[in-house]
């Protein structure tokens, strides 16, 4: 291993004087990364020193790595640490320096040429490379990394594999990044092949383990992308799965997710489910807010009945158009449409001349002096009418 400078820091490694604080000079490759995979577990509960403190380690890990005396690599356990390196964010001129060595370090070569496959985007060489390790069959070190990118190069071909897989990288290797990783990603592949049970269990251990990780927002906007395929507008039992789930969320992210569950039940047509979410929701808006005003129009479009056609239109009457966005503004213009539907008789079937035999079952009124003033003059003046036109027949114009 290469000596630090003075005072144990190389000015060519970023923040040099961090990494050697976290690992002291002369360390062999396993301990720095039996350190950086400590730093990764403090990351994923939301330390940001720790996340500063695993890049300088990173870099300091590559200086040392390329510059270590070829029989480092003769130590199994630190051709497996190069492997864990690589497949944790280091440098693939490291693995591929390694790969070149004679006598070849004491490592499978498939697995190191798999992780530089891998790291380099080669999906399809990844995989057949890497099959033939079992991740329960290594040091959980290593077997949680590998059961974690080997699902990742499962996860298009054959799903189910890859969620046995991310399960065994949980498994191996609890309360580190590979953990929070394999969770975060079972959780969104077990949403995208329709295991919403597991969707919803899954979830909320990631939200009670790693509700503080540096990667958590990450989770938040994935989750909220996933609402929409999974339907939970538009059905009941899923609905009653997210309410449980959204108690797990901080406000913020609840208003949020219950406001788009809200928007696709009204879209899709599922008034009780729209009802049911636009109450868990309103507490969570502020008067006023653009929140609020979309609430206010998915509200009334809930609500598009006759009983509650006044009601609807002052709701939608109290909205400020122009504080909408686009799509907003199409939504209410929608329910605008369907509101006035309401409120009139319905147009009658196609070649049926007049109204839908509403007026039939009209009976005539008791009293003859029901007519106001302006009804008797409109009347007279459609009889006046009517014997004009009946003088010009008679004369020389014909009507067409």
């Amino acid at each position: 291993m290469t000596a630090p400078a003075p005072g144990g820091a190389d000015p060519a490694v970023p923040n040099a004087g961090l990494a050697a604080r976290v690992a002291p000079a002369g360390t062999q490759p396993y301990e720095l990364v039996r350190t950086l995979q400590a730093l990764q577990g403090e990351v994923a509960k939301g330390s940001r020193e720790a996340h500063l403190a695993q890049r300088a380690l990173l870099g300091r890990m590559n200086a040392e790595f390329l510059a270590a005396p070829s029989d480092t690599w003769a130590d199994q356990r630190n051709a497996r640490a190069a492997v864990i390196y690589l497949l944790s964010g280091g440098n693939p001129k490291v693995m591929r320096q390694l790969v070149e060595l004679s006598p070849p370090p004491a490592v499978e070569m498939d697995l190191m040429r798999g992780a530089i496959a891998y790291v380099d985007g080669q999906g399809e060489e990844a995989r057949r490379l890497l099959a033939g390790f079992e991740p329960m069959d290594m040091p959980p070190n290593l077997g949680g990394q590998i059961a974690l990118v080997r699902a990742a190069l499962e996860v298009s071909a054959n799903p189910q594999e890859a969620l046995r897989l991310l399960s065994v990288a949980r498994l191996l290797m609890p309360g580190t990044l590979v953990e929070e990783a394999a969770l975060r990603r079972e959780v969104f592949l077990a949403g995208k092949i329709g295991e919403i049970d597991r969707f919803q269990s899954l979830s909320i251990r990631y939200l009670r383990r790693f509700k503080s990780s540096i990667y958590a927002g990450d989770f938040q906007r994935r989750f909220g992308l996933a609402l929409d395929g999974l339907g939970f507008g538009t059905d009941e039992r899923r609905f009653a799965l997210l309410e449980t789930l959204l108690t797990e969320f901080e406000p913020v992210a609840q208003q949020a997710y219950f406001l788009a569950v809200t928007r696709q039940a009204v879209t899709q047509g599922h008034l009780d489910i729209a009802r049911k979410a636009a109450d868990r929701v309103r507490p969570l808006v502020v008067q006023g807010s653009p929140e609020e005003l979309r609430l206010r129009i998915y509200e009334a479009a809930s609500a598009l009945a006759p009983d509650d056609i006044m009601q609807t239109r002052e709701l939608l009457w109290s909205i400020d158009r122009k504080a909408l966005a686009a799509d907003e503004r199409e939504l209410m213009d929608a329910v605008y449409a369907v509101l006035n539907h309401v409120r009139h008789w319905p147009n009658p079937p196609e070649g049926v001349i007049g109204d839908v035999g509403a007026y039939a079952k009209v009976s005539a009124p008791a009293d003859p002096d029901w007519q106001r003033p302006v009804m008797r003059q409109a009347d007279l003046a459609l009889k006046e009418t009517e014997a004009l036109l009946g003088d010009t027949r008679g004369g020389a114009r014909t009507w067409q």
